[in-house]
Formats: C-alpha cells, structure tokens, sequence
C-alpha cells in the first residue's frame, strides 16, 4: 500500500506564476483599472417601519431602531462581571448577577436588595456588584502534630499553602454550574505574623482548601474547610453579629495535635523498583489531592498517607489510591485503586510486558491501494492495560503525539486496549474522531481515519430584508457534560468565519452539535443572534444549508455597575457578558449573547437580540 501527500508548494509557485503573469499583461494593456465598491456592513438607522415586528414594533430611538421591553430580554439571562485587577473594588474578581431560584429574569423587582439596586433618580438602573468581604487564613500547625508527622517546627508555624475556593450551595454552583467563574485562590506567608492568605469574596457559601505547598506536601496534608461561609453585614464587613458556631467561618485553623492527621499506612511493592516513584490519596469525584504526597523508594515501601477531615475508616468508595511513576517516564502507566477498609493497605504493582514502539499514520484511502495522508495530532487515552497475566482497568496511561506532513507518527504505549482521538490539522478537510485501537507485540502499526468534515452554509439577513455583510459566524460545541452515548462521541472544534456581500457564509465543522452566533460589526447597532445546529457525521463528503438567520432590530440593556460600598462607586473597565441557556436539549451549557465592557462612569450599554437561543 502506498502514500502519497499532495505537494502544496509546487501547487503556489504555479499558481504565483499565474497571477503574476496576469498582472504584467494588465500593466502592459494600460488600460484603466476599473474601482470596485467595498463591501459596507449595513447600519442600524431610521425610519424602522421595515422591520419585522416581533411582540413589539421597533421604534426609532436615539436615531437607532429599538424594541423596547424595559431594558432586559423576556426571558431568564445571568451577567456574568469580572473586575480588572487593577479595580479597587473587589480586583480580579468574577461575579455572577443572577436570576432568583424560579428563574426570573435579573432586573426582578423581588430580588434582593443587596444583589440589585436602582439609581435614584430612576432611570437608569444600577446593578451593585455582591458585597464582598476580605477573607483571611492560614495553615497553621502546632508543635505536636508538626513531631508526629516527622516534621518538627516551632509553634504556630504557618505552612507555605496554596489555597482555592470554590462556591458550593448556592446559586453559583447549582444554577450556573457552567458558566466561566474563575477559582479564587492566594497563597500564604511561611512567618506568622507576615500577610497570609487572603482573598475578596462575594457573600455566600465556599469550600476552602488548603494545598502545603513543596517540600511540606510530603508530610502535611490538604485540609478542606466545607462551608467557609461569608456572611456580611450593611457596611461590607463580617457580622459580627452572627456567632461563629453558625456559620463555621475562622479567620485561620490549627492543626492542634496528631488526632486531627489521620496516618493511613500503605504496603507499595513493584518488583523493578519504587525509586522517584510516588503515592498520594485523591477525592474520586472532583480528583483532588487530599493526603500528602509521598515520594517512594526501594522494591517496598511503607508510608503513611497522611490526611485531614478525611473519612478513611468509613465509607470509602469515593477514594482512589495513586502510585505514579516519575513524571519523566514514558510509557509506564498509573496505579489507581479505590481504597479499601481496614487499618492497613497493601498496593501490589503488577509486572506488566515491555512497551511497544507503535508507528502509524493518519491517512485516507484513495483507491487502488493508495493512502493519502495529512497532519494531526493523536492522543491515546488507556481502557485498559495488559499484565503479565491478565489486563487490568485499575493501570492507566496516555500521551499525545503529533505526525508528519505526511501524517506518519511513532511513539511508544504499554500494550493493551486504547481509545485513540485523530485531531486532524485545520485546512486538512477531515473531522476530528475517535477510534478503539489494540496495542500488543503483533500490533505495532496503526492505521488511522478519519471522516470528512461537513461544508456548512447559511446566509445572514436583517428582518427590514438588508443582507448581513461583514459579520463574524462563530462555530461554538454545544456537547453536554458528561459521558455521551455510544462513548466515542468526541466534542467537535469551534471554528469561525464572515458573511461576504451578500449576506452568506460558509465553513467546515466536525459533526456535532453547535450554537452559531452571528456577530454583526461593531457599532452598525444590532445584535448578536444565537441559533442552534447539528452537523452530522458521514464518510463521504457533504453540504449541510442552515435556514437563514434573521438578525432583528436590538432590545437595549443598559445599567450603570457600581461596588457595594456606601458610597457605590463606579466599577470601570469591567467585564460584562450576558449569559442564556438554550431551550433543548435539557441541560445544555449556557451560552453567551452579548458583552461590552464599563466605560470611565461605570456605564455600559449591549444590544441584545429578543429570542432566547
């Protein structure tokens, strides 16, 4: 069989060649050049009688059609703020505007006062950013658990720590799940009296985790606080008010003595040594670290897993057990195991056979026994992986390796059974795909394929008829979380492209589902349109014609951001994006349909298309 690859750069001299002979017998001709006109994007202007009216008609506003609606779309949306960590209200931080539990939209005159306010006098409306309160902790260890972990320190020493929050139990982790809230996190002094850990936070509930950074991840463990609660009173700070047993929030914790470390001893074997090699503990829902992480050494090794406020003599099937090799090794997989009950915890790692040198290419058969291949990268995530007496899901590996021009790659896996992802390159034409390949000493070559991508077309107009030129069309995946049946469905790739003169589009999607947002230029007045499609999958090549997209006349959704200080203060420079969640499928990611960023008075106006994607 062989492969062939076309030759792109003869192709361009020809081509060069070409065009540059057209240019000389133009020069030569001396004729005019005749001037073609530039393609204009339309602008949003009155009258606004030829617009198509939705539940209302446009009118003429500010020399702008406008469907009015009370400034806010009909149906439930999120702002999402994030503020320039150059702010000196709350810097950095992501802030979520939401809707009430039944989902009513955010300028609902219900909501509580704290979450939006209005400007007096009326209008505009004002939308106050949650009141935040600055958070303060460290990890700090006593004298006592500092020996009994084998690391003595002076009393109180405040250990070096990463530390994350994350929301839990309110709206931001329950109703927004997918929206783009950043992880707060700081990190802490290794002096007492030195600034330690300290964050602004918006009030609600968090989790606080504390990750000792190296070389004390070795011998103290993560400590999670599960409802770090960050109640406020009028003038931003912690309530006093409140007793601290309410709300189990602590400026900082101890680790007082040895009966808050729980020493999980682990038995670790592997025949060809331990040497580099290490073990920790892992949460099996979120995979967080949650014991130290300990190096190992010799063909056994006898640790103890230290963690804190940690389960392990109860319930454990929420717990993995981790022996990894040294993060330089290739092709020697992981050891995970659920951890089991009782006192001790043997590990055996078991023999497994040589790893095999796997070459392949990433081609297409073109007739006659001829494969024309192109430029990917493949990944190989293990199902599971052969031992010397059997295969065995609890060994894991993966990698990655990107191919030649010609789509040639090698690399070397341990046998067994893989789920291979085919990234083709952008330009290649081919979709992104995933296939189950087998690797064992006979099956050292693989050959890969994947479909064809699917040429997508559509058109852009305005509702008064005007063809929608010079807008961008964003391809965005629209997969839910989760395992998706038939599991090797693998999420598409975004992609982008621009309407020409009149008003059509065109480009090539893996199959899938998608959200398309149609972008018109900025500042012709009108707004972005989300619209939902499916690509399909298919081996041959193939067309698919989207029903046309009507751009309408815009809702005008505009407020002034202020902080939560008495004073309120304008939030300038902030981030602002408008959020909705598709009607179908049930569960899909939310999707963007506006952003605009505060101007110099905390002012910011999006246009915003009335139909929920």
């Amino acid at each position: 069989m062989r492969l062939v690859v076309p030759r792109p750069a003869s192709v361009a001299k020809v081509v060069g060649a070409v065009v540059l002979a057209a240019v000389v017998s133009s020069t030569s001709s001396c004729e005019p050049i005749e001037p073609r006109p530039r393609t204009t994007a339309p602008v949003n202007a009155c009258p606004c009688d030829k617009y198509e009216p939705g539940k209302t008609a446009a009118a003429c506003s500010n020399g702008r059609c406008e469907i009015a609606t009370g400034g806010r779309p009909d149906f439930p949306f999120w702002i999402v703020v994030h503020v320039p960590n150059t702010s000196s209200s709350a810097p950095g931080l992501t802030d979520v505007l939401y809707s009430d539990e039944q989902g009513k939209p955010a300028f609902n005159d219900v909501l509580d006062p704290g979450v939006t306010k209005r400007c007096r006098p009326r209008p505009p409306v004002c939308l106050s950013i949650g009141r935040v309160a600055n958070v303060t902790g460290r990890y700090r260890v006593s004298s006592i658990a500092a020996t009994n972990v084998g690391f003595p320190l002076p009393e109180n020493t405040a250990i070096p720590a990463q530390v994350v929050f994350e929301p839990i139990g309110d709206e931001q982790a329950t109703a927004f799940p997918l929206l783009p809230l950043e992880k707060l996190y700081g990190s802490s002094q290794i002096a007492v009296k030195e600034p330690f850990s300290r964050r602004a936070l918006p009030e609600g509930k968090y989790r606080r985790i504390f990750f000792p950074q190296p070389p004390f991840d070795e011998v103290f463990p993560p400590r999670v606080d599960e409802r770090v609660i960050v109640p406020l009173s009028e003038d931003g700070q912690v309530d006093p008010a409140l007793p601290r047993d309410s709300f189990e929030f602590r400026d900082e914790f101890e680790l007082p003595d040895v009966d808050d470390v729980e020493p999980r001893m682990v038995e670790i074997t592997r025949e060809d040594g331990l040497d580099g090699w290490r073990a920790w503990f892992v949460d099996r829902p979120s995979q967080r670290r949650i014991s130290v992480l300990r190096r190992l050494e010799g063909t056994s090794a006898k640790v103890p897993l230290f963690t804190t406020n940690e389960p392990l003599t109860g319930s454990t099937d929420r717990i993995e057990a981790v022996v990894a090799p040294p993060e330089s090794w290739t092709a020697v997989p992981r050891f995970v195991t659920l951890l089991f009950r009782g006192a001790g915890l043997h590990l055996a790692y078991p023999r497994i056979p040589p790893p095999v040198i796997v070459t392949g290419v990433v081609a297409q058969p073109t007739g006659g026994g001829v494969l024309l291949g192109y430029p990917a990268t493949v990944s190989f995530e293990s199902e599971e992986i052969a031992t010397m007496t059997d295969a065995s899901r609890l060994l894991t590996y993966s990698t990655t390796v990107s191919t030649d021009d010609r789509g040639r790659f090698a690399t070397v896996l341990p046998p067994g059974e893989y789920a291979a992802t085919i990234e083709p390159a952008e330009g290649t034409g081919y979709a992104k795909s995933k296939q189950r390949v087998t690797v064992d000493r006979t099956v050292t070559a693989l050959n890969l394929q994947s479909p064809l991508r699917t040429i997508v077309r559509g058109r852009a107009v305005l509702t008064d008829g005007r063809p929608l030129t010079e807008a961008d069309v964003i391809a965005i995946p629209n997969v839910l979380p989760g395992p998706q049946p038939g599991g090797q469905i693998v999420e598409p790739r975004p992609s982008r492209t621009r309407t020409v003169e009149d008003g059509r589009f065109a480009f090539e999607l893996d199959p899938g589902p998608y959200v398309l947002s149609v972008i018109p230029k900025a500042g012709t007045g009108f707004p972005r349109v989300v619209v939902r499609a499916e690509v399909p999958s298919t081996l041959t090549a193939a067309e698919t014609e989207l029903p046309e997209v009507r751009i309408p006349a815009p809702t005008l959704l505009a407020f002034k951001l202020r902080d939560s200080t008495f004073t309120e203060n304008p939030v300038t420079n902030a981030v602002v994006r408008i959020f909705a969640t598709p009607t179908s499928p049930p569960g899909a990611i939310p999707v963007e349909i506006g952003n605009a960023m505060t101007d110099a008075n905390g002012d910011v106006e999006i246009l915003l298309a009335q139909q929920r994607p």
